[in-house]
């Protein structure tokens, strides 16, 4: 594995003047290029202010963020943002992210011209092409977001994020509003993202079905605290940490009813172009 695409050590962000509120408490994470890292817990644990955090969206209150080896707090404004662009969030509605009266292909194309990009034709085909990746129909560019389905809808928001070709992508609870086939659909999907660019992926989650389809590594967080990190497998066949034990035993099955994700039929679950 390649060096960590985003460091985070001994992270604390707190919100509140005189007597704040200790949302993360320090905490330290890796993720690897073309590694999956969960981040789990329940909610209120700070598992996504510590994702909007290394994404730049929350001011951190002390600890250090290393984004492709660069310490944040200590590159210029500049840079900052070039390194900024590297890491893409994945939210868990795509409504909130998308434009209801925007066409998808508009979408798709104003990220593109944030980069900098002027020619329509290669415009143009940026945009088939990130539909493909994310194994969605071009004639959907010409659709609203009210006419796709929540599938749909949140592909078009990962084909968005890697617009602006992120080496890192946190997809924060990107999975828990989708029904179950399509859970595994775009599991599947952000796998082969993942396998294809090298993506480093930090996906937060509560669902340790997907977790354990999906994950290499996972951290466990709990009031602000990562309890437990190690390799997924060998976490949740054997936790260490009481919590763990807790979240797994609260699991009744970590194959989803029984469906195997890992062996997923497509067709059964919702067309990728209707």
């Amino acid at each position: 594995m390649s060096a960590a695409q985003l460091q985070v050590s001994n992270l604390t962000v707190a919100f509140g003047g005189s007597r704040p509120v200790v949302a993360v408490d320090s905490c330290s994470l890796s993720v690897n290029r073309g590694e999956v890292v969960a981040l789990v817990g329940e909610s209120g644990s700070g598992k996504s202010t510590l994702a909007r955090a290394a994404a730049g969206l929350v001011r951190p209150s002390s600890g250090r963020i290393v984004i492709d080896g660069h310490d944040m707090a200590e590159v210029g404004q500049a840079q900052a943002r070039v390194l900024r662009r590297r890491v893409q969030m994945v939210f868990q509605n795509p409504d909130a992210s998308l434009n209801p009266y925007h066409r998808i292909g508009t979408a798709l194309r104003e990220p593109l011209v944030v980069r900098g990009m002027r020619d329509r034709a290669a415009i143009d085909e940026r945009v088939r092409n990130l539909m493909s990746m994310v194994r969605l129909d071009g004639a959907l560019l010409e659709r609203r977001p009210r006419e796709l389905s929540g599938g749909q809808k949140q592909r078009v928001a990962i084909a968005r994020a890697l617009a602006m070709e992120p080496t890192l992508l946190i997809a924060d609870e990107a999975l828990a509003a989708l029904d179950l086939s399509t859970q595994a659909t775009v599991s599947n999907l952000l796998a082969e993202l993942r396998d294809r660019l090298g993506l480093a992926i930090l996906f937060i989650s509560h669902d340790l079905g997907l977790v354990g389809h999906l994950a290499d590594r996972i951290a466990i967080m709990r009031y602000g605290r990562i309890l437990e990190t190690g390799r997924c497998s060998a976490v949740l066949a054997n936790p260490s940490h009481p919590y763990t034990r807790l979240l797994i035993d609260s699991t009744p099955d970590l194959a989803r009813g029984g469906l195997d994700l890992d062996h997923f039929d497509e067709n059964e679950a919702e067309g990728m172009t209707a």
